[in-house]
């Protein structure tokens, strides 16, 4: 339920052309790196992973194992899946120069996703005792929230983030986003409204002011983002996730006719989009929210699961999984909007 808007996370807004995907993938540090060596031709463009390691162990065969090559080849690696190839590199690399900072990074990451929280977190300890700039410590305290994330210390994990988000030089989109997850992990939906409004003010983000919009109806705020949605839905050719967002402050506001106006309108209009084979899973997550709004709970679990299927993560499948998973009605209803105003 967010409009489709191109960000410029990690930094990425000064790289040259394919550095937001450079960014996401080896940090923005990393990514200035690589962009510097790759405009001195110290590296071939345009090639595949494979083509690319090939080409760095033969370079490294003349110039030896230099630990930029040695974090090179790494990054290929990670983009080929071949993690324990590419830890072996990035250990390399840290021992010959021991304050690589990209190098270290990389390594938390590739520790991280093989299962070694522990190995992470301690490789970025070195990272942090580092002599940094305030936007790479930020950069390494969101590295640092998602550890502690993935080890359950969700509080903590908030406090990291709060912490790099005070210490950029430049507000990043994604990191309200990554913060607002572990808020809504906590069920902290009051924080991640007033966070993610934070966010907005800072950037001007589009996609923020879209979660912002979610979070705050989460939260009950209604209020404060009638409005929003009003010019959202005047400004939208395709409406169904505003008039979604409109029925739920309807509903909220105690509307209940012009909230299920506004789902079945939003239905209609999403069922017209996804048509009979429905692969498009943020439209199914959508109809499935729309379902749970009006109480076809079975109807919504459908919606679910084959979004599931389709690839949709957690993330994505949050809301509507709170909404399907809180009700204990088997057959379909459509008085759900009045069965909440009266709880």
């Amino acid at each position: 339920m967010i409009r489709s808007v191109q960000l410029n996370f990690r930094g990425s807004s000064r790289l040259a052309p394919g550095g937001w995907w450079l960014a996401r993938r080896i940090g923005a540090w990393g990514a200035a790196v690589l962009v510097g060596m790759a405009a001195t031709s110290q590296l071939p463009a345009h090639d595949s992973p494979e083509h690319v390691v090939e080409l760095l162990t033969a370079r490294m065969e003349t110039a030896g194992r230099r630990p930029d090559l040695l974090w090179r080849r790494a990054t290929e690696y990670r983009a080929l899946a071949k993690l324990p190839e590419a830890e072996k590199d990035l250990r390399a690399a840290v021992r010959r120069k021991n304050d690589f900072l990209p190098a270290l990074q990389d390594l938390s990451r590739v520790q991280l996703a093989r299962g070694n929280s522990k190995g992470a977190a301690k490789t970025l300890l070195r990272a942090l005792a580092l002599r940094l700039t305030p936007q790479a410590k930020a950069e390494l305290l969101m590295l640092q929230a998602e550890i502690l994330g993935e080890s359950g210390r969700l509080t903590e994990a908030v406090d990291a983030c709060d912490r790099a988000l005070t210490s950029a030089e430049t507000a990043n989109p994604e990191w309200y986003l990554a913060r607002c997850q572990f808020h809504y992990r906590l069920g902290w939906f009051e924080a991640a409204a007033l966070g993610l409004r934070r966010g907005v003010e800072r950037t001007g983000n589009a996609v923020l002011e879209a979660e912002w919009i979610d979070a705050a109806l989460d939260a009950g705020r209604f209020d404060e983002v009638a409005g929003p949605i009003g010019t959202g839905i005047a400004e939208s050719r395709c409406q169904a996730s505003w008039l979604i967002r409109r029925g739920r402050v309807q509903e909220g506001f105690g509307k209940i006719s012009e909230a299920q106006s506004d789902y079945l309108a939003a239905l209609a209009e999403l069922n017209g989009r996804l048509g009979g084979r429905g692969k498009d899973f943020t439209l199914l997550v959508e109809r499935g929210l729309v379902y749970a709004l009006l109480g076809d709970i079975p109807l919504a679990r459908l919606d679910l699961n084959r979004a599931r299927e389709l690839g949709a993560d957690d993330w994505a499948l949050n809301r509507l999984e709170r909404l399907a998973g809180a009700s204990d009605d088997s057959k379909p209803s459509a008085s759900a909007p009045e069965k909440r105003a009266a709880r």
